[in-house]
């Protein structure tokens, strides 16, 4: 018996690398909020922690990327950032998953889609810290 546990861990294994392979290559809805919602996690890594402190991804939409700005100030420089961002991004993620960047004083301003509990959904799915103890 102990030699079907290896086994059935192998195939657990390759049926999640396929699960994160369909999520992060495909072309479906389901991908594609996959992406946003991994770099909603992986923001501060990406822009670094002053920008991620004064700036949020907050909506992505048919491939422009939301984002919040703490001020007027914040949003003048991040104009200056805005393709080296995107350049980040698409070398990280995919290549073209964010075609343009858009940026907000007014987080009412994104526009909201249909998908909106897709990060609710992971959370729930995810191991917490403490479950895994």
């Amino acid at each position: 018996m102990n030699q079907n546990k290896p086994n059935s861990k192998k195939k657990l294994s390759l049926g999640s690398e396929v699960l994160q392979s369909l999520f992060e290559n495909g072309k479906s809805p389901l991908s594609e909020q996959f992406m946003r919602w991994k770099l909603w996690a992986k923001w501060e890594e990406v822009v670094g922690p002053t920008i991620a402190k004064n700036a949020e991804p907050v909506g992505f939409q048919r491939g422009v990327l939301y984002v919040w700005v703490r001020n007027s100030s914040w949003m003048q420089q991040m104009v200056f950032m805005k393709d080296p961002i995107r350049e980040t991004i698409n070398q990280k993620f995919e290549n073209n998953f964010v075609k343009y960047i858009k940026f907000t004083l007014d987080r009412r301003e994104v526009p909201q889609s249909d998908d909106s509990n897709f990060k609710e959904m992971i959370q729930k799915l995810a191991p917490k810290e403490e479950d895994s103890e």
